[in-house]
C-alpha cells in the first residue's frame, strides 16, 4: 500500500498549536484511493523534511486562498510549508496532485498571476479533455469553488483543459508526474467516478 503526504486546510487553537482539518468528503477520498497517509511534521511551524523519507507522493488539498491574495497568518504559514513539501518532492521525482488551492500555489511559486473571477464558486463546468497521460476521458463535468484563475502556467506545464473564459482546469507537468486540477476530486460532482479512478491510478 502507497503512503502519501496529505497537506489539508489549517487552524490555530487557543493553545497557538496547528492542527490540521479532514472533512468527511477528503476522509472518503483517500479511502477510495487505498493509500496510507503520513502526517505532516512541523516544529515552531517549520516542515521537517526528514519526516516525508517514507512518503510515496504528495496531495496538496483545496480550502482557502494562497497568501498572496488573502494575507492571514494561516495562509503564510500553511504557504510556506507546502512550498517546502513541494520542492522536496518535486526534486525526489515523486508524484504530486494539486487540487485547486495547490495548483494556485505552484502557479504563484512559478510567478504566475492569479487573476480574480466571478461565475466560478457554487458551479459546475464541462471539460474537453486534450490528450494526456493521466486522464483519458474525453468530457468532464466538474464543480467549481475558486474565486482565482489562471490563464497561463508555468514552463514544462502543459494545458489539459480550460472553460469557455480561459481558465485553466487541469494542467500536467510534461516530464514529471505531476497533476493540477482547479476543482475538488473530493467534493461532488457528475464526473467524480472518472476523476477518482483517474487519480487512483495516478498514484499506483
Amino acid at each position: 500500500m502507497k503512503t502519501l503526504t496529505l497537506s489539508p486546510k489549517i487552524i490555530i487553537d487557543k493553545y497557538n498549536k496547528i492542527n490540521f482539518q479532514m472533512d468527511e468528503d477528503l476522509s472518503n477520498f483517500i479511502n477510495f484511493l487505498e493509500v496510507k497517509t503520513l502526517p505532516i511534521e512541523l516544529k515552531n511551524n517549520k516542515l521537517k523534511l526528514n519526516s516525508l523519507k517514507n512518503s510515496n507522493g504528495l496531495i496538496l488539498c483545496g480550502g482557502g486562498d494562497i497568501y498572496s491574495k488573502k494575507k492571514t497568518k494561516l495562509n503564510l504559514i500553511r504557504d510556506n510549508y507546502e512550498k517546502k513539501l513541494f520542492n522536496y518532492f518535486y526534486k525526489k521525482n515523486k508524484p504530486i496532485l494539486a487540487i485547486c488551492r495547490g495548483f494556485q500555489l505552484i502557479a504563484d511559486l512559478n510567478k504566475i498571476k492569479l487573476f480574480k473571477e466571478g461565475g466560478h464558486v457554487g458551479t459546475t463546468h464541462s471539460l474537453f479533455i486534450r490528450k494526456n497521460t493521466f486522464i483519458t476521458q474525453k468530457y468532464l463535468t466538474v464543480n467549481s469553488y475558486h474565486n482565482y484563475i489562471l490563464k497561463d502556467l508555468p514552463n514544462n506545464y502543459l494545458n489539459i483543459s480550460c472553460t469557455k473564459d480561459g481558465s485553466i482546469e487541469i494542467a500536467a507537468h510534461k516530464y514529471k508526474k505531476i497533476l493540477c486540477l482547479m476543482f475538488h476530486p473530493e467534493r461532488k460532482m457528475k464526473s467524480k467516478k472518472i476523476i477518482l479512478k483517474s487519480i487512483k491510478k495516478f498514484f499506483k
